[in-house]
């Protein structure tokens, strides 16, 4: 077991644990009379080494020039359990530079593990992404990490298939040192062990390849909520969102009378009918439920079958949540006739596609406190909690989202979604105060989004009584960050500017965190967001600047080495502004006002016309654009756009720069309308149709 090497054809090939991790490293050397490649043989037999952290084989290269380039350089490696290092010993200063293929895993995610250079700002990736801040391979199947270093310069460029990287390090190297050309460290068990969340498995995203986005009663109506609310939600939501890709309606407490089956008057017509309803409208139905209590303070049940309640140690019954009375789940009667009846009728009867559970963070704490109660008093805390949670999972299915409602990570493996926080403020609005809950929450738990489950921080309200400027920072936060994201708005009374906003945010995309660390859920909160972004057709960077409080600084500096970009020119387009605001240069300055945000798109100059966004998404292309080309013959730019029916789709392009100019000539959309005009430097074309559909449009220059 751990690092071993083999020859292949003057190449090294680096294994661990059987599998290649490093294919066909080929080292090259530069020197004044220009760059030469090395072929790789072996100086000797390898030879073990015993240490006190186990046992080391060392291998010894000789370097072979066909360029009569250095003979006398000898290359070591050091192969032990978890680390592997690749050594040189010249004897004059020559450049060395090493390139191969890197795998880890089925699904690696680039990252880094703690925060070093530009801590502060948050990495984030949407696509096979590069990012020359982060240092390590998280494979999250294996739950084990491969920490990249050299003395030199080290790059890992993502491939298209998102799978495998190229590894580059270049270092000068002197006689009289033994520089490392490049050290891999394996860091295993690294969720389970060095996180300390001993319960962790991969979340499988098949079943739901993007995160849940919805519409929640909660945080307007509250337990207040009537049928008719419900209704007049749904058929708003269907006509105005669903084509942007909100999916699921989720009715929250307040529906019920005792039993989670049995409904109250304000719902005349039940449960089975209204999720009916909801689906008739194209839309998914969804149910709060605190399935370990009975949903009813003075419950006769409490009288009638006492033995199915969980007693504490005075032998009083256990309230908690909303001061309901919770149930013994290890007693046969309360798993049959409570915990399979309720999900099994919900799931398979009435039609319910997304469960929020709720109340869950301290469930372990509880079943401790009453564990020798218990109808079996055998299992630990923990046994009790995973086995009833595991059994809501197998009855509703894997194609079912399930929301677990602050419970981290005792309840990994189960859900599809966690709300990794507590409730933000909805009433009183005045600003970022209101949904400050939210911040602690992402900050502090993002690093476990898509790789566990999806993180659910709590909702966006965007409603009138909010200043717009909170709400656009509190949307482009999350969809920056591509968190669950659920509406909790009366909708039907939102006025335009905030419905745009919304659309923009929908629905999250799989955004992925690159720092793989949990940050301080305190103020002072980050107030840059870096996400990088790479389809097949281009690359860019969507940066958020927030300034979440007056107390943080005003005047937000970028650069292009904390948003992880290599040496180039990079333009600038506000995203909500709508303006073009030049190049990036070595790092540029921007001035925010008290509880505000800018969205800005980096995109690298390969040349002009240059596309700076679209209107679709926040993100500037991702799920919108599906195809863009130049062709520098004709003078044509052609793209395939995704455009939502009866929306206006507007497409940005920088025609002049560093006086390069382009002239558009004529613009055209297959089987709709496109019109175009020019606003300084950027030329905007709009397309509109009444059907939602894929449209290829084309710009002659």
């Amino acid at each position: 077991m751990g690092w071993r090497i083999r020859l292949n054809n003057g190449r090294i090939d680096a294994l661990y644990n059987g599998q290649v991790v490093l294919g066909g490293l080929e080292l090259r050397g530069l020197n004044q009379t220009g760059e030469m490649k090395f072929l790789l043989e072996r100086y000797g037999e390898p030879y073990p080494v015993s240490v006190r952290a186990g046992r080391q084989t060392i291998h010894i290269l000789k370097l072979v020039s066909p360029n009569n380039g250095p003979t006398d350089v000898l290359m070591e490696v050091f192969c032990g359990t978890f680390r592997i290092a690749l050594r040189l010993y010249p004897r004059e200063p020559f450049t060395f530079k090493l390139s191969g293929l890197v795998h880890w895993g089925k699904e690696p995610y680039l990252c880094r593990i703690e925060p070093a250079r530009f801590g502060d700002v948050v990495q984030a990736a949407l696509g096979p992404v590069d990012n020359i801040l982060c240092d390590c391979l998280f494979d999250k199947w294996g739950d084990s990490v491969a920490r990249f270093s050299s003395w030199g310069n080290l790059s890992l460029k993502a491939q298209s298939d998102g799978r495998s990287f190229v590894l580059q390090t270049d270092l000068l190297a002197r006689f009289g040192t033994t520089p490392d050309l490049l050290a891999i460290e394996v860091i295993p068990h690294y969720i389970t062990e060095h996180c300390s969340m001993p319960y962790y498995k991969p979340y499988d995203r098949t079943h739901h390849p993007l995160p849940p986005s919805g519409w929640c009663s909660w945080y307007y109506y509250g337990r207040e909520i009537t049928e008719e609310h419900m209704v007049s939600n749904v058929d708003w939501l269907a006509e105005h969102l669903k084509p942007f890709g909100l999916e699921y309606v989720q009715l929250d407490d307040g529906y019920q009378r005792e039993s989670w089956l049995d409904w109250n008057e304000r719902f005349p017509r039940g449960g089975e009918w209204l999720a009916k309803y909801i689906r008739s409208r194209g839309l998914k139905p969804g149910i709060w439920i605190l399935p370990q209590a009975v949903g009813k303070k003075d419950t006769p049940l409490v009288e009638e079958r006492p033995d199915w309640f969980l007693h504490r140690p005075d032998g009083e019954v256990f309230r908690a949540f909303g001061d309901y009375p919770y149930l013994d789940p290890t007693h046969p009667e309360v798993i049959s006739e409570w915990f399979e009846k309720t999900f099994s009728t919900m799931a398979h009867q009435w039609g319910i596609d997304y469960y929020k559970i709720d109340g869950e963070g301290e469930m372990q704490q509880w079943y401790a406190l009453c564990r020798k109660n218990l109808c079996d008093s055998s299992l630990t805390p923990d046994q009790v909690y995973r086995s009833w949670v595991e059994l809501i999972r197998r009855i509703i299915g894997p194609e079912r989202i399930l929301l677990i409602c602050a419970t981290q990570w005792r309840a990994m493996g189960y859900g599809d979604a966690c709300r990794t926080g507590t409730d933000i403020s909805p009433t009183d609005l005045k600003g970022t105060q209101n949904f400050e809950n939210a911040l602690r929450a992402t900050f502090s738990s993002y690093w476990m989004h898509t790789i566990a489950w999806y993180c659910d921080p709590d909702v966006l309200i965007v409603r009138r009584d909010l200043p717009l400027e909170v709400a656009r920072s509190w949307a482009s936060l999350l969809g920056l960050s591509g968190q669950v994201l659920m509406l909790s708005d009366p909708m039907t009374e939102l006025p335009e500017e905030r419905v745009d906003l919304l659309k923009q945010v929908l629905p999250p995309q799989t955004i992925r965190p690159m720092d793989i660390w949990p940050r301080r859920p305190e103020w002072p909160y980050p107030q840059v967001w870096n996400l990088k972004v790479a389809t097949s057709w281009g690359r860019w960077n969507v940066v958020g600047l927030f300034r979440w409080f007056q107390k943080d600084k005003s005047n937000i500096h970028i650069n292009p080495e904390m948003l992880g970009l290599q040496p180039g020119c990079y333009v600038i387009y506000d995203v909500w502004e709508k303006s073009f605001r030049g190049e990036l240069g070595a790092g540029r300055s921007f001035e925010l006002a008290p509880e505000s945000c800018r969205v800005l798109c980096l995109r690298p100059v390969e040349r002009v016309p240059l596309l700076l966004g679209t209107s679709r998404h926040i993100t500037q292309g991702y799920p919108d654009l599906l195809d863009l080309n130049w062709d520098p013959t004709d003078r044509v730019m052609t793209g395939q756009s995704i455009v939502v029916g009866g929306n206006p789709y507007e497409i940005r392009i920088l025609i002049e720069l560093n006086g390069e100019k382009y002239i558009p000539r004529k613009v055209e959309a297959d089987c709709t309308e496109a019109t175009y005009w020019v606003d300084e430097q950027i030329l905007v074309v709009t397309i509109k149709d009444d059907t939602s559909k894929n449209v290829t449009w084309r710009v002659w220059f």
